[in-house]
């Protein structure tokens, strides 16, 4: 009995230790190259580190395949125009609640310009205008190079979040899409792609 109610302790703990605890996750984005660079989930005391591989030719013969896929299915899309437009109001919403309700800092290097030297000093000027408005979640450093004629540079982003937050979350966006109606959408997408094949 005692060690049964040991080990339903602990199974309680673990559970609300993965509720309670924050979840870091950092990544790195590389501009020029177009590619992520590093990826980081911290869960005290565990680190998992996402190695950003190069594309097999199977992948992007599967890319490939999903957007003939998708773009047979745009018809359908827009018949069903005022409940997508449901969906994606709320999955704004929802990542909205994510990202307000945590820390979340984004950070940006960049360094270039544009085709015309003048855009390159209205983007310059832009970014020093809107720089104010964020606190310390949004740093943008922005060196102008009017000889250039793209941008350059690194994107990091760090959240932190608690897996309670987001279940709460998973569970308010759920009951706020209509799954019934989703449902049939799925349902005549996989029928069409059925009869497609």
């Amino acid at each position: 009995m005692i060690i049964l109610i040991a080990v339903t302790g602990l199974i309680l703990t673990g559970f609300i230790y993965l509720l309670c605890v924050p979840v870091h996750f950092e990544i790195e984005y590389n501009i020029e190259k177009t590619s992520l660079e590093s990826g980081v989930i911290r869960l005290y005391p565990f680190t998992y580190r996402i190695r950003p591989g190069k594309q097999s030719e199977q992948k992007k013969q599967k890319t490939k395949k999903r957007m003939k896929i998708w773009i047979r299915h745009i018809q359908l899309m827009r018949d069903e125009s005022g409940t997508l437009r449901q969906v994606v109001r709320n999955a704004v919403r929802f990542i909205h609640r994510i990202v307000i309700s945590s820390e979340c800092h984004l950070n940006a290097y960049l360094t270039g310009g544009f085709n015309e030297p003048h855009i390159t000093g209205c983007f310059y000027g832009g970014v020093c205008a809107i720089q104010p408005m964020f606190d310390k979640s949004l740093e943008i450093f922005y060196t102008p190079d009017f000889t250039k004629d793209s941008l350059y540079g690194k994107v990091t982003g760090c959240l932190v979040v608690r897996l309670y937050g987001v279940i709460r979350e998973i569970l308010i966006f759920v009951w706020r899409v209509p799954v019934l109606r989703l449902l049939k959408i799925y349902f005549k997408l996989r029928k069409g792609g059925s009869d497609g094949e």
